[in-house]
């Protein structure tokens, strides 16, 4: 085995690093590019029940994988977001369901039952259900990203003619990866916004806008050293 000189062991780590980072990055301004054209989506769209649309669900409980084990029958918990199936009464929506293990046929015929003035028939040609056959308590998000072909599968589910965006139970690096796979926006926020959520931030963020904000803490803090 040849030895590595200790120049080219610590200039090796680098550049892979350097590699990881420039393909991250990219990520970022691809995602941000399809990000952009959300918002048009989101106008023009949204209020038209008869506009030609596919949301792609994506019910991933994207969190720390010790957590995720010790919740019994965690990959149920991915069936909470089949309230969107009530999106299929407007006539020419289609909705994409992913989850890790296939759904109950009799637990997706009840929610297309609930439907006003739509046929169940009607519904389930519009209602394309993806499974990923693992049980397993890693993410949703994760499966699918270790499935191409499913992602594939994903894509040719949309109607051409059909503008698309995904719906997530939560949004982090891995469902904005998965964005960037599919080519579709999310409705949701950056992850790597994740940090102006939180109150303190979020208050920031109000008053750097001159908008007016609830007495709370830190202003009560201010009060109390002027």
């Amino acid at each position: 085995m040849k030895a590595i000189k200790k120049k080219e062991l610590s200039s090796a780590p680098t550049n892979g690093a350097e590699k990881l980072l420039s393909i991250l990055e990219e990520e970022k301004l691809q995602f941000k590019k399809i990000q952009s054209c959300f918002a048009e989506q989101f106008d023009k769209a949204f209020p038209d029940k008869l506009a030609p649309k596919t949301v792609i669900i994506i019910p991933s409980l994207t969190m720390d994988q010790e957590i995720l084990s010790k919740i019994q029958g965690i990959t149920h918990y991915e069936e909470r977001l089949l309230c969107f199936l009530l999106l299929l009464r407007m006539p020419r929506t289609h909705v994409v369901y992913v989850t890790s293990m296939p759904i109950d046929p009799v637990i997706i015929d009840y929610y297309l039952h609930l439907l006003p003035g739509i046929t169940g028939h009607h519904a389930s040609k519009r209602l394309h259900l993806f499974s990923c056959y693992d049980n397993s308590t890693r993410s949703l998000t994760e499966k699918i990203l270790e499935r191409p072909r499913l992602i594939e599968r994903i894509k040719h589910a949309i109607p051409g003619d059909h503008l698309a965006h995904m719906a997530c139970f939560n949004v982090t690096e891995k469902e904005r990866k998965l964005s960037v796979e599919l080519g579709f926006p999310i409705y949701g926020c950056d992850p790597d916004l994740f940090e102006l959520g939180n109150k303190s931030n979020g208050r920031k963020i109000f008053k750097s806008c001159g908008l007016n904000v609830p007495a709370g803490f830190g202003i009560s803090i201010q009060k109390k050293k002027s």
